[in-house]
């Protein structure tokens, strides 16, 4: 089935878990930097996982993505700062940390991305990254990121669940469902969009 075919009537519990789950496995890959992409929840979720990968001595580096201000424990913040305090609690070193502060959704995180890290690493000596993001999240970013990252750069992903999207409860709850199916129909309608090409599942 191609994804520019995909109708809401079609989103079946089948449909969905291809889509968002299919195929989406860390492989353990050693790589040159892992890019943490930004939300409210990424701290909590997210960056527990890239810390994972780091103290596994898979990369020396790694970048903390997002711009949008939000509010957290009720201080406003950019979600990359908020990332920044989580990754130090963890243990990772502020040599180590690239933040990215001016994107404001998934599309400008991977734009934004690659400007730290030709500022930072020189985008020609970048062999390969690995993509942490909400497991639900991952196939947009992933496709998104594959598109727009240059050729010789390896993207490779690095899911992270949280508590109600993950592949085997998502259809458990009404905001697990209407988030999966949400997700979904982003996929579609950045095909349709042509912001990514399209693609069978």
């Amino acid at each position: 089935m191609w994804v520019s075919k995909i109708r809401k009537e079609d989103l079946t519990n089948d449909v969905v878990d291809r889509l968002l789950f299919e195929g989406l496995n860390d492989n353990g890959a050693s790589v040159d930097c892992i890019i943490v992409l930004g939300s409210i929840k990424a701290a909590k979720y997210r960056v527990p996982v890239a810390a994972k990968v780091f103290f596994s001595e898979r990369s020396e580096k790694m970048m903390l993505c997002g711009g949008k201000i939000r509010n957290f424990s009720g201080e406003s913040m950019a979600e990359a700062d908020n990332m920044y305090k989580k990754a130090l609690e963890l243990g990772i070193p502020e040599t180590s940390l690239i933040l990215e502060k001016s994107s404001q959704n998934t599309i400008e995180n991977i734009l934004c991305s690659l400007l730290e890290l030709q500022r930072s690493m020189w985008l020609n000596r970048v062999k390969s990254v690995l993509l942490v993001t909400t497991t639900y999240h991952m196939r947009r970013s992933l496709h998104i990121a594959k598109y727009l990252f240059p050729s010789h750069i390896s993207v490779y992903p690095c899911p992270a669940d949280d508590t109600i999207t993950k592949r085997d409860n998502w259809m458990n709850s009404t905001e697990g469902i209407d988030r999966a199916k949400e997700e979904t129909l982003n996929i579609v309608r950045c095909v349709n969009n042509k912001v990514i090409p399209d693609f069978e599942i």
